[in-house]
């Protein structure tokens, strides 16, 4: 099998794919500058570099790996023409997209930011209010593999976890699951509300000014799955007209952020540059699935986290 790395694999991981499967054959260049696209029998990738001129090459590839969660940016029509699998490494951002939730939780209740600015002007504001995340709701849309993570340890601070999926179906380790159609129903119960939802076509701007209108004054909103799901105009409005206490966003429908964009300036917004599931063990667990999918490309025998094209997940 033969199959082209797109991106820097460090040295510690090459030496282990090549002990775990001596009989294939690996290449680490840039895909661009690659010959011999029409040998590959897979291609592994971040997606951004993936054109439908590179896939017409690729005659023989059987699938491609991406090593994200995301997979919008892939040239679709010409993959599924050329009956190509794609899979992902979906569930391995879990850990440090939750840690990340929860560090913006805590430091919005324990007032992380304010100490620090009171710290600056060397204030000794010791009678400032604090609270705690004990006995407060927290909604997660999205109850997948990052979702259930989010769930699992806001449950360790002792709050009270609900969760919408596309059905309203039963996940753990959620109390109670409500549908999409719900999700303005759901709005008032929030504390906190995070959403790792993907890219859809019925997932963008579904969170609506009528939303954050439902929600609580003193609540707190975090996206962390796709940008598109609210848009500026939307944010900017709901930020103006302080609907809610906090925004914490780490994806945006335009990234980079343009320069002159308002929510940089507001002081109720929190933007970070898409970077929730970045973590030092990134590649360590994406090669972990890969492994797994090379066995199961050369059995013929179901992918993990093979993607519905037409879905998108």
């Amino acid at each position: 099998m033969k199959v082209l790395f797109t991106l820097d694999v460090p040295e510690h991981l090459q030496k282990l794919q090549a002990e775990k499967f001596p009989d294939d054959t690996f290449y680490y260049e840039n895909i661009n500058h690659f010959a011999n696209l029409g040998e590959l029998d897979v291609i592994i990738t971040y997606g951004s570099n993936i054109t439908e001129e590179i896939v017409k090459k690729a005659t023989k590839l059987k699938l491609i790996m991406v090593f994200s969660a995301g997979i919008d940016s892939l040239p679709r029509k010409i993959i599924q023409k050329q009956k190509i699998k794609v899979a992902n490494v979906r569930g391995i951002h879990a850990i440090p997209m939750g840690e990340y939730a929860l560090s913006f939780m805590l430091s919005h209740v324990k007032k992380a930011a304010f100490f620090y600015q009171m710290q600056k002007e060397e204030e000794w504001a010791s009678e400032e209010p604090i609270t705690e995340l004990a006995g407060k709701t927290l909604v997660v849309a999205g109850t997948g593999a990052i979702g259930a993570k989010v769930a699992e340890f806001a449950q360790a601070f002792d709050m009270e976890v609900l969760g919408i999926n596309t059905t309203g179906h039963a996940a753990k380790p959620f109390s109670k699951t409500y549908a999409m159609t719900d999700l303005e129903k759901v709005a008032p119960l929030a504390d906190f509300f995070v959403s790792v939802l993907p890219q859809t076509e019925e997932t963008s701007g579904i969170y609506q000014l009528s939303f954050f209108r439902k929600m609580k004054s003193s609540a707190v909103f975090i996206n962390i799955g796709r940008g598109s799901a609210v848009e500026l105009e939307t944010i900017e409005r709901a930020s103006k007209d302080r609907q809610i206490a906090h925004f914490y966003l780490d994806v945006l429908p335009e990234e980079p952020l343009p320069p002159d964009s308002n929510l940089w300036h507001a002081n109720n917004i929190t933007i970070t540059p898409h970077v929730s599931g970045h973590s030092n063990k990134y590649l360590d667990r994406s090669f972990e699935i890969w492994f797994e999918n090379i066995n199961h490309l050369k059995e013929n025998t179901k992918l993990r986290n093979e993607i519905d094209l037409n879905k998108g997940y």
